[in-house]
């Protein structure tokens, strides 16, 4: 577990830590059990970060901060996959096209489409729920932002085939996950929404996987399988979503 998380904060974070870890590629794969956990200690760090900022800001001030140190955190690093995506799979060309134009690391119309329209839902849907909900409720959908996008990214290892001639990249690194820890993960995700969120986290928690469930057949339809850049921009998506479906609950919240 220890060495699956360190990895994970090697790989998608910006903070430094030093340890080599043996075997990474099989320890990044069976660590998938942990991934949303390793989703909710980022969640952790990032709902500090929000609760002193709205003590010396307003909240919504805070949100577009914590945001902000999202990006400083990552790098940004789901965010490039989603542009990346966006570019691909919406180029209208065809398959083999679709891939490579993810591989440019050139940004398309679509890209920064998609970019802007995730910020602009994530941060009028916190806007619009912030007369309804207390100042600790904000901190704890901040606190699990990280872990539904997490979340979301797991459910499509299920059976995973790689979109691609070679097979190499990222996303090669999560082939042949085993079905007990998607589901060890996607337990322990549901358990950390109803914990926290009550019925509501139990609603959220089966929008979001339906709505990748529908993604995920998307994306096999129009690539045939996964590589980095769609796994990785299945966490911004899942995000969008979660707070999506909080707006259409604020009444039960």
């Amino acid at each position: 577990m220890i060495d699956s998380i360190i990895l994970y904060f090697q790989f998608f974070t910006r903070i430094p830590i030093s340890v080599a870890i043996t075997e990474p590629e099989k320890k990044m794969r069976s660590g998938v059990r942990f991934f949303s956990l390793f989703g909710l200690m980022i969640g952790f760090i990032e709902a500090i970060v929000y609760w002193f900022l709205q003590v010396l800001f307003t909240p919504s001030i805070a949100w577009i901060l914590v945001l902000f140190f999202d990006v400083l955190l990552t790098g940004g690093f789901h965010l490039d996959a989603l542009s990346d995506m966006a570019d691909g799979l919406f180029s209208s060309r065809k398959r083999e096209r679709m891939l490579e134009i993810m591989k440019d690391s050139r940004v398309g119309s679509n890209g920064v489409l998609a970019i802007v329209f995730y910020y602009l839902l994530i941060t009028f849907s916190f806007f619009s729920l912030l007369p309804q909900i207390t100042s600790k409720l904000q901190v704890i959908i901040v606190l699990l932002l990280n872990l539904i996008g997490k979340n979301g990214i797991s459910l499509l290892f299920y059976q995973m085939k790689y979109a691609g001639n070679n097979a190499e990249g990222l996303g090669t690194t999560f082939l042949d996950v085993k079905k007990y820890d998607i589901g060890f993960c996607q337990l322990l995700s549901f358990l950390t929404m109803f914990l926290f969120l009550g019925k509501a986290g139990i609603v959220c928690f089966i929008i979001s996987d339906l709505v990748i469930m529908i993604y995920r057949k998307m994306v096999i339809n129009k690539v045939g399988g996964f590589n980095g850049d769609t796994l990785g921009a299945c966490s911004p998506i899942s995000q969008a979503v979660f707070l999506l479906t909080l707006v259409i609950m604020r009444g039960f919240l």
